[in-house]
């Protein structure tokens, strides 16, 4: 039996070169030390439904006083930002391990559909904010009417 040497180059092979490339790229990107202050992780971590009516948000921000957040809609990009300050004993005490960053945030989300962004709400309690927007009318399904 003969083999035949097959050599002839995949057309997908730079396409998928290109790809590792990227890949690795973000990988190193994404490993590499943030400035100082400046919450490195998706922050805050979000909650995004829907229902007939709203887009709802629900973000979760412990340790974050209202007063710290702003948010913004601007067409429909949903942009949540705020600053999570150190405690007041950091500089009285030595940590052993410490999860929580400080410093300054801000997280952008694309909204799934069209909202009205005169009529949005937010609340906050126990670090945990949720802001509902209002669809905007020309978003909602319409009934036809056949004839």
């Amino acid at each position: 039996m003969h083999f035949v040497n097959w050599n002839k180059a995949d057309p997908l092979d730079s396409i998928t070169h290109i790809q590792r490339e990227m890949g690795d790229l973000f990988d190193f990107l994404s490993s590499a030390p943030q400035a100082e202050g400046y919450v490195s992780e998706e922050f805050p971590q979000v909650i995004l439904s829907t229902n007939k009516e709203f887009v709802i948000v629900r973000a979760e921000l412990p340790g974050i006083n209202a007063g710290d957040l702003d948010v913004q809609v601007v067409n429909d990009l949903l942009t949540i930002k705020g600053e999570r300050k150190p405690t007041a004993e950091a500089s009285a005490v030595t940590y052993l391990r410490r999860e929580r960053d400080h410093g300054t945030f801000a997280r952008s989300i694309m909204m799934p559909e069209k909202v009205d962004p005169d009529r949005v709400t937010a609340s906050y309690k126990d670090g945990v904010l949720i802001i509902k927007l209002p669809k905007a009318q020309e978003s909602k399904p319409k009934q036809v009417v056949i004839k």
